[in-house]
């Protein structure tokens, strides 16, 4: 279960606090003066170690962002797939014409009423399946006798090929995940970053203090952004399926007319 806003407020404060305590307990046991003698190689190697981990850092938030972007994408368009569907639909013969309109108006539903809330709690549901299954047999039934008809077969079916082609791919970005390995390289990390600067000897302790402080805030804060973005449909930051709201209030208010 992903963290919320508060959740998230919490583990970056205890990060933080976390790692000045580190430098006050260093500063009692490994006196400054001590540790001002090391600053030429410590100094290096936190330039080297800050440099790269931040790369990796930024390259994958970078990465995460793309992917939460694309499941935003991906879930727009397959709402409207399903409204494309709904208005070529009144091509079709009745009462064929008729089912399939009720079929996309219960399509757009269920996504927003059952799919999406199982989907923020990492579960399996998928109700949309029958209702593609039953749309599917309902286009079977009509004649393509004129013109018309022909075409509007023609037009859903592509339509619901594509629609199809997103609910999957939503189904996969709901379940990927990123590998272990990842987060042990990022979390691991970032720690020996921040390690290395609280090694730091500096007669500024204030100074010091703010320093770690940042840096721990910045690391936590980037950390907290890629495990909520690396999920799209859970945590603080998730897609809304605020395209499948409007699709069916489209669908409805054009029933009305």
């Amino acid at each position: 279960m992903m963290l919320s806003y508060a959740q998230t407020s919490i583990v970056i404060c205890l990060s933080v606090a976390g790692a000045l305590l580190l430098v006050m307990v260093l500063n009692r046991l490994w006196p400054i003066q001590n540790r001002k003698l090391l600053n030429d190689v410590t100094g290096w190697q936190l330039g080297v170690l800050g440099t790269t981990y931040g790369v990796i850092l930024g390259f994958m938030l970078y990465t995460v962002w793309e992917g939460f972007r694309a499941a935003q994408i991906d879930a727009d368009l397959e709402a409207t797939s399903m409204l494309n569907v709904y208005r070529v639909a009144g091509g079709l013969p009745s009462p064929q014409k008729e089912r399939i309109r009720e079929l996309a108006r219960r399509y757009e539903s269920v996504v927003v009423k059952e799919e999406w809330p199982a989907m923020q709690h990492q579960q399996e549901d998928r109700p949309t399946t029958a209702v593609l299954g039953e749309m599917w047999q309902v286009l079977e039934t009509a004649k393509p006798e004129t013109a018309i008809v022909t075409n509007s077969i023609d037009h859903i079916q592509y339509a619901m090929s594509d629609l199809a082609e997103r609910r999957n791919m939503r189904e996969h970005q709901r379940s990927d995940q990123m590998p272990s390995l990842l987060w042990v390289l990022l979390v691991l990390g970032g720690g020996a970053t921040i390690v290395s600067s609280c090694l730091l000897g500096n007669d500024k302790k204030w100074l010091h203090y703010c320093q770690v402080g940042a840096l721990t805030f910045v690391v936590a804060t980037a950390l907290s952004a890629i495990a909520d973005l690396a999920r799209p449909y859970e945590g603080a930051v998730a897609v809304q399926p605020g395209s499948f709201v409007l699709a069916l209030k489209a669908m409805e208010s054009q029933e009305k007319h």
